[in-house]
C-alpha cells in the first residue's frame, strides 16, 4: 500500500523519508516556540514537491500535530480567549483556504513571501508598542487572522504580540496556538478534500507525516522546559525570512 502511495504522488522512498524527518524536526520545534511549525514545513517540502502539494499534505500533517502538542499543553489552554479568536476566525479561514484553491501558484508563491517578509517586522513593531488587548480584542482580530490563515501558513506569528499583551506566555501560548491549529488544519483539509488538490495519496501522505510529529511533540515539551524561548524566536526569524526570499524569488523568475 505503502509503495502505491508513492507511486500516486511521484516520489521516492527517499524523499518520503526526508518529508517524514522534516515532520518530526518541524513538530519539535512547534513544540518550542508555539510557531511556524508548519510553515517550516511548507518551506522545507515546498522546493521537492512543490506549493500547492505541500500546503495540502502539511494541513493535514498538522492536525495530528496539532492534536497531540493540545493533548501535551491540554492543562495549559485559555478557553476563553480561544473561543473569542475562534468564533470570529472560522469563517475567514474557510475564505482563505477556498483563495489557495483558486489563485495561481505563482500569485499564491508572492502571497507567501510576501506575507513572511512583512510578518518579522511587523511582529516586532506591535510587540514594541506593547500591544494590551481582551477578550473582545480577540474577537475583533478574528476574522483578518482567519483570512491570512486560511490562505498562507505561518499567520499564528502575527498573534504573539497580541497573546504576550493579554498574558500569554510559554506553554499557554503553544496550547493557544494548538487549539487554533486543530480547527484551522481541519478546516482546510475540508476545503482542500472538496478540490482536486487533496487527493486520497497526498492525504494518505500527509498522515504518515502526521504521526511522526507526535514524538516531537514530547521532545519539543523537553526542549522547551531547558532551553530559553529566545534562541528559538531568533531562529524562527531567520528562517521565516529565508522562506520569504524562496517564494518571492520563485514567483519573480518562474
Amino acid at each position: 500500500m505503502l509503495q502505491s502511495i508513492m507511486s500516486d504522488i511521484g516520489i521516492d522512498v527517499t524523499t518520503l523519508a526526508f518529508m517524514m524527518a522534516a515532520a518530526f524536526s518541524t513538530a519539535v520545534f512547534h513544540a518550542v516556540s508555539g510557531f511556524a511549525g508548519a510553515l517550516l514545513l511548507v518551506i522545507i517540502l515546498a522546493p521537492v514537491v512543490g506549493i500547492k502539494t505541500a500546503v495540502p499534505i502539511v494541513a493535514v500533517a498538522v492536525i495530528i500535530s496539532s492534536v497531540t502538542r493540545l493533548w501535551v499543553f491540554r492543562h495549559d489552554l485559555d478557553i476563553p480567549i480561544f473561543i473569542s479568536l475562534i468564533l470570529t476566525a472560522l469563517p475567514g479561514m474557510v475564505i482563505g483556504a477556498l483563495l489557495f484553491v483558486y489563485l495561481p501558484v505563482d500569485m499564491i508563491a508572492l502571497l507567501l513571501g510576501g506575507f513572511l517578509a512583512v510578518s518579522v517586522p511587523g511582529r516586532r513593531l506591535l510587540k514594541n508598542k506593547g500591544v494590551k488587548i481582551g477578550r473582545f480584542g480577540f474577537f475583533a482580530i478574528g476574522p483578518v487572522y482567519g483570512v491570512i490563515s486560511g490562505a498562507t501558513m505561518g499567520a499564528g506569528l502575527l498573534l504573539a504580540p497580541f497573546f504576550l499583551g493579554a498574558g500569554l506566555s510559554g506553554p499557554r501560548i503553544v496550547a493557544m496556538t494548538a487549539a487554533l491549529g486543530v480547527t484551522l488544519n481541519i478546516t482546510k483539509t475540508i476545503v482542500f478534500g472538496a478540490s482536486p488538490l487533496l487527493t486520497l495519496p497526498l492525504f494518505a501522505a500527509g498522515l504518515v507525516m502526521g504521526l511522526c510529529t507526535i514524538p516531537g511533540a514530547y521532545a519539543g515539551r523537553w526542549v522547551l522546559r531547558k532551553t530559553p524561548i529566545r534562541i528559538h524566536t531568533l531562529l524562527t526569524e531567520m528562517v521565516i525570512l529565508v522562506g520569504a526570499f524562496f517564494f518571492i524569488s520563485r514567483a519573480i523568475f518562474t
